[in-house]
């Protein structure tokens, strides 16, 4: 299933995301929608693991070239697919980048997943998670005429 169209998140963007949600040295991140690896690549050089999935065979090696070339790749996973193909939710951050639909269907998986045994923070960007009420919003300019509104979630 198509859950948004690739549009690019800049670094600059990808590295607010990753603060807001507080993703920290060891953690672990998945990227939902990877397209080709800026959020990841941004997590890997906190120190996280990061796991990317996307069903763009052609995004997911531009994301494993990103990786490569910044020497990431020991701190990242990708899988070319559905979401559906990540077995575990184990992990600390979600990052979303989809359309309101998709980030319903995604949310609408994990919460049919047993609990996790602690918290996941999500952080969206753009697209809101319309069941849940955000923990923070932030909005963030990074060029003159260009913002983005950042949404944190935790479940």
């Amino acid at each position: 299933m198509i859950l948004a169209p690739f549009d690019r998140t800049p670094p600059t963007v990808a590295r607010a995301m990753l603060k807001l949600a507080g993703l920290r040295q060891g953690e672990r991140l998945l990227d939902v929608g990877c397209g080709d690896g800026v959020i990841i690549a941004e997590a890997a050089k906190l120190g996280a693991t990061a796991v990317g999935v996307d069903i763009e065979a052609r995004l997911v090696r531009q994301a494993w070239e990103r990786c490569a070339k910044l020497g990431l790749l020991s701190r990242v996973h990708l899988v070319v697919g559905d979401y559906k193909a990540v077995k575990s939710w184990e992990f600390n951050v979600i990052a979303l980048y989809l359309t309101t639909r998709g980030n319903i269907a995604v949310l609408e998986d994990l919460l049919s997943q047993p609990s996790p045994t602690s918290q996941i923070r999500i952080v969206t960007h753009d697209f809101k998670l319309p069941m849940l009420e955000p923990v923070r919003v932030r909005e963030f300019g990074y060029r003159r005429f260009d913002r983005r509104t950042l949404y944190l979630y935790t479940i």
